[in-house]
């Protein structure tokens, strides 16, 4: 991007004394950052049960110090100064460096709204909440789980009430993942999208299961890895792996970690897994190579945001026809399946059905949104103390017969499903439907934009040119 060029030359090191320091302080701190990512990514793959424990503290600690060197005043005043030398010489970047201080303020400002102590509480308290809520989901006993949850709970709202609030404290945790939103707003358009979507899941068509016989995770896993670099992650870049609950990750500009799981059944819920976790990655690189970084202009704009580009390599590009086409004579060589055995109109109608289902992130893309309304409605009023954490199940239950018709028969399938809450990420979720407008509207434009790009993909069979 050529407006970035000179946001840090070395002409703009010579001329710009604080801004330079300014800079070597933020690269520090996003160092830091990123060895909490490894700490937390191997927490949750490779990590032995046995040191859970110790790893809780040490993420506390260095949460802890990250937020302390960041919120510090050595860095507010460094990065105040730096601010008002660009004000006053006219070099160019000018403008970029002073949307990128604009940034750097509204984030600064608002986490030197939580003190250290609560930081680390809240770190340690979630480390050692994931793995609970693994066992809990995999025992299907939220009982087990209720209790760290509802301490999550207590110091999410410790948070939002040191953030501060017009009208309610979810609105707090919300500015967290998509900035200037507030749920009211949020209330309005998923009462119109409630209300549209429901006559639509009656109409739903649900198509049998294509594939024949249990497939293999070894093969599964072998089918996974390649699809990254289909679409334009590079294995040099990357890394598959598995995990209770797929997620990607950031450990550096050219380290994305993706995770997947696998169902014996059914291949499809890996590979959609792989598609949404590498178009979070895809984003990442991205902006990671705009020159000049790293820096707050390198983060992304919003959760929004990021989940319109996963959502949009997943909807948009993973269930589309020419994707298929390229991607079934993969299946088939990867799966030892025969066209016999698995036929290309049995899977294209599978993979674009629409039926109520309980699980989230297989649901189809008229049904998701209702997922996300669900989920939008119980944590908002479990942050602003409507409800307890010991009525959630119930709660659950009741919406999804509701909204799907649905009884839930266990908690496994039900309220313990995703794992969000045990990482105390109230507010998240409402970002999957922001996603989801945003890439639709995303991915038209650019297809009228590039008239002829589904056409070159059919010739080609490749998509790296999106």
């Amino acid at each position: 991007m050529e407006e970035y060029k000179n946001l840090f030359s070395d002409s703009i090191r010579n001329e710009l004394k604080f801004f330079t320091e300014y800079r070597t302080a933020y690269q520090e701190i996003y160092t830091f950052r990123n060895i909490l990512s490894v700490l937390q990514w191997d927490s949750e793959i490779t990590l032995p049960e046995e040191g859970r424990a110790e790893r809780g503290l040490q993420i506390g600690l260095l949460s802890g110090l990250i937020h302390s060197k960041y919120t510090g005043e050595n860095f507010y005043k460094l990065a105040a100064k730096a601010r008002e030398e660009n004000e006053q010489k006219i070099l160019p970047g000018q403008e970029q460096r002073k949307i990128e201080f604009e940034r750097l303020f509204q984030d600064l400002n608002r986490s030197r709204l939580l003190s250290q102590e609560l930081v680390e509480e809240f770190s340690i308290t979630t480390s050692k909440a994931h793995s609970i809520w693994a066992k809990a989901r995999k025992e299907n006993r939220f009982e087990d789980f209720a209790p760290i949850l509802s301490k999550i709970v207590e110091l999410s709202k410790k948070q939002a009430e040191c953030y501060g609030y017009q009208t309610e404290p979810y609105d707090a945790l919300l500015e967290n993942y998509e900035p200037g939103e507030r749920a009211a707003n949020l209330e309005k358009l998923f009462f119109n999208l409630k209300n549209n979507l429901k006559p639509l899941v009656a109409r739903g068509k649900k198509f049998p299961n294509p594939f024949q016989k249990e497939i293999p995770i070894y093969l599964q896993n072998k089918l996974g890895e390649a699809l990254p670099s289909i679409l334009g992650l590079s294995s040099k870049m990357s890394r598959l792996d598995a995990s209770e609950h797929p997620f990607s990750t950031s450990l550096g500009s050219k380290d994305k970690r993706i995770t997947t799981r696998y169902d014996l059944k059914d291949p499809l819920s890996s590979i959609f897994s792989i598609l949404h976790e590498t178009g979070h990655s895809l984003y990442e690189i991205g902006i990671s190579e705009i020159e000049g970084g790293p820096s707050p202009l390198h983060d992304s704009v919003s959760l929004g945001v990021h989940e319109s580009q996963s959502r949009l390599w997943e909807n948009q590009v993973g269930r589309s026809l020419e994707f298929w086409e390229m991607y079934y004579p993969i299946i088939l060589e990867n799966l030892n399946i025969t066209k016999q055995e698995l036929s290309f109109s049995d899977l294209f109608s599978y993979i674009n059905q629409s039926t109520p289902s309980l699980i989230r992130v297989e649901a189809d893309q008229i049904t998701y949104n209702l997922h996300i309304i669900l989920r939008f409605e119980i944590e908002r009023e479990l942050i602003n103390g409507k409800i307890q954490v010991y009525e959630l199940p119930e709660i659950w239950n009741s919406k999804m017969k509701e909204m799907f018709g649905i009884v839930v028969s266990s908690d496994r399938e039900g309220v313990l499903q995703d794992v969000h809450w045990s990482g105390g990420a109230f507010g998240y979720f409402p970002t999957y439907t922001l996603g989801n407008i945003y890439s639709a509207q995303l991915f038209q434009t650019f297809l009228k934009q590039n008239p002829n790009f589904q056409t070159t993909v059919k010739e080609k069979k490749t998509f790296l040119p999106f």
